[in-house]
């Protein structure tokens, strides 16, 4: 693993930390509402973590009987899992609270 890949982890735990410190500092959260933005994070720190893992997955239904049946590439699926990591709690900030 490269260093910069090592630093793109530790800054995406990073980034999950900050959010959820700022989630319970806030206290404007009940837990339900916090639980469901932790559990929203996991998908795009796992997208940042995993991606060649993540983009390896072929045969899945994807609905009209249709499945996926190529690999996506580790980049998209990198970059994909931080346009999520920034956008999601933005958007369930203005959704949950505004």
């Amino acid at each position: 693993m490269s260093i910069f890949r090592l630093i793109e982890k530790i800054a995406a735990l990073l980034f999950v930390i900050g959010y959820v410190i700022a989630m319970f500092v806030s206290r404007q959260w009940t837990v339900p509402q916090a639980a469901f933005c932790v559990l929203g994070l996991m998908l795009p720190l796992a997208c940042i973590w995993f991606p060649e893992e993540l983009g390896s997955y072929t045969g899945i239904y994807v609905g009209r009987g249709e499945t996926l049946d190529t690999e996506t590439p580790p980049a998209l699926v990198s970059i994909m899992g931080r346009v999520i990591l920034v956008g999601l709690p933005a958007i369930a900030y203005f959704r949950l609270l505004g």
